[in-house]
């Protein structure tokens, strides 16, 4: 909103407004007002008084010598500077909170916290392993895992939220803003339950294949995505006969209980299969995605999270 008494100020007053003059009351009521769009429901969000947080906004468009918030209709919506300080109060709100959470691992007798996301491909071996010399290195360090869609993990590194996410992404969706390092080539292959009456077949083709049962990718995934295509690409009608799961442990549960066929990881097909879960049937699986690589912020990484960035480059050197 236009504050009346608002001029245009310098650059250098601006950025001395952020500098020296802005306060975590005033990122509070940005990000208060960008998630609420009213000056009512961002005063009841924070329990203050509507004219308290007019008068914060005003504060702030003052100093900026710009207009933050213009109203669309019924709501407020920010304007392009009003973004870029949200995308700021979003990010020390982050900061703020893992500091916080940081702090209490301490108190407690902790040593530190380190958040990692991960899709399915790292779960079996790399960060396994890679957990497992941390805390023999450090013992009182707590570990989160988070797995959920890879947007959402991306978008969480993004805002703070997590230190690491270790995934595979498509080559034209590789994301420019973020900064990665290559863990392991990692091919898909194809999979069949040991007990499956074509699992010690040799000549096996597409189509016969198609008919069998098999456990599919959950819909509207990237890896739904990239399997549908592939099928597309041979000429084939999707199976018909599916379980449709994201989870690979609940995917190697049911390969044990009933015959089925599914693409995955290499390496995790090849753990499976030492066990005789499974059999690594020989098809080439083409998907196009990129090698298994850990993600952060382009910016100086803490130690711990950096020496867990080397305990993944270790455990994907080592043998399967």
């Amino acid at each position: 909103m236009a504050t009346p008494n608002a001029s245009k100020n310098s650059p250098e007053e601006a950025e001395n407004f952020v500098l020296r003059r802005m306060s975590l009351r005033h990122l509070r009521v940005l990000l208060a007002l960008h998630e609420t769009g009213s000056l009512s429901a961002a005063a009841q969000a924070l329990f203050v008084t509507q004219p308290a947080i007019s008068k914060a906004l005003s504060e702030i468009e003052s100093g900026m010598g710009q207009t933050l918030f213009a109203r669309r209709g019924r709501s407020l919506r920010a304007t392009a500077c009003g973004q870029r300080l949200v995308e700021l109060a979003q990010k020390l709100d982050a900061d703020l909170r893992r500091g916080a959470g940081d702090l209490g691992s301490i108190v407690r007798g902790a040593s530190g916290e380190l958040l990692i996301g991960s899709t399915n491909a790292a779960l079996a071996k790399l960060l396994p392993e890679a957990i497992v010399a941390m805390k023999q290195e450090q013992p009182k360090v707590t570990i989160s895992v988070r797995t959920h869609a890879l947007s959402s993990l991306f978008a969480e590194l993004r805002e703070g939220r997590l230190d690491l996410v270790i995934a595979r992404v498509p080559p034209q969706e590789l994301p420019a803003d973020l900064e990665g390092l290559r863990l392991i080539e990692q091919s898909q292959v194809l999979t069949i339950s040991s007990h499956h009456p074509l699992a010690k077949v040799r000549e096996l083709d597409w189509e016969l294949l198609t008919q069998q049962a098999w456990i599919w990718e959950l819909p509207g995934t990237r890896s739904r995505a990239l399997q549908d295509r592939m099928w597309q690409n041979l000429g084939l009608p999707l199976p018909t006969n599916v379980i449709e799961t994201g989870d690979l442990m609940l995917a190697l549960s049911l390969m044990k209980r009933m015959p089925l066929l599914t693409v995955m990881p290499q390496h995790v097909a090849k753990l499976a299969a030492q066990t005789g879960v499974l059999v690594i049937l020989p098809v080439t699986v083409d998907q196009s995605l990129s090698d298994l690589t850990v993600w952060h912020l382009r910016e100086p990484q803490a130690a711990m999270v950096e020496r867990f960035k080397e305990l993944l480059l270790e455990a994907a050197q080592s043998p399967v």
